[in-house]
This record gives C-alpha cells, structure tokens and sequence, in this order.
C-alpha cells in the first residue's frame, strides 16, 4: 500500500492526491478552499450587459478598404469583421429601441387600465356611501317606511 500511511496509533491515513488539471477537480479545490473560509463573503461576478459584448465602434477607421480592387488577400477579412461588428452594433441598438417601444405602449396601456379602475372604484365608493346615508337617515327616521334599495348597475 504505497499510497496510504499509519501515524503513530496506527490509524491510516490517505496520501494527498496528486493535483490534476481536470476542471472538476479544479472545481473541488477550489470549493475545499472556499470551505476554510467560511466566513468571508464570495464576490460573485456581474452579469454582462449586453452593450458590454461590443466595443463602441472606431472614431477613426484606418482600414478603408473593402473588397474593392487593389485590396489585398487580408484586408477582405478585416473589412468582413469590422463590417459584421457594425451590423451586430446596429441590431442590438434596433433590438434596444423596440424594447424601448413596447415598454411604452405597456406603460401606457397600465395608466389606462389603472385609470378605468379607479374611476370603477370611485363610482361604486359614491354607490356605496349613497347607500349608506339612506340606511342611516332610514335608522333616524324609523316612523317613515324604508325607501326602496337603489338598483345595481353594471
């Protein structure tokens, strides 16, 4: 048993493994160390922005050639990559306006709601507290006969 030990009580004890650069064991190491110190708190990292995917474009491209004669066999390549980058720029900045859009029409659309409730809430308040007068003026005047209920509207 060339991997294992006895102290001096004769307990065995397992030798340390050798470190491995698998990613889970990389994982367990780095847990097993998170683990000592269990009371110091863990910056978790933040998300990305989406914006923060992109470099903003370049104030001055030195690079103006394009697939055009005279180009060389990599200045192709380099106009494509900054041509994608551009268009991938334009797309999320058109995504970012739509969103932009539809949470206004969702906002309004909310005021609009909240406002027809309100109004709903007030009419039948208004309803409610009519009701409540009659009953109270019904209770002071117990020699006149009730008037009858004020009918339901919808």
């Amino acid at each position: 048993m060339a991997d294992k030990t006895s102290n001096d009580t004769g307990d065995t004890l397992t030798q340390e493994r050798k470190p491995s650069n698998k990613a889970s064991a990389k994982q367990r190491a780095h847990i097993e160390h998170l683990m000592q110190n269990i009371d110091k708190p863990i910056e978790l990292p933040q998300s990305s922005n989406k914006r923060s995917l992109l470099k903003p474009p370049p104030e001055i491209v030195l690079n103006v050639k394009g697939s055009s004669a005279g180009a060389g066999s990599s200045d192709f390549h380099t106009y494509r990559e900054l041509r994608r980058k551009e268009h991938l720029r334009i797309k999320l900045m058109e995504a970012e306006a739509a969103e932009d859009v539809l949470g206004e029409e969702f906002n309004r659309e909310r005021e609009s709601l909240k406002r027809q409730d309100e109004e709903k809430t007030a009419k039948n308040r208004a309803k409610r507290q009519k009701r409540n007068k009659t009953k109270k003026s019904i209770k002071s005047n117990s020699t006149e006969p009730p008037p009858p209920p004020p009918a339901a509207e919808d």
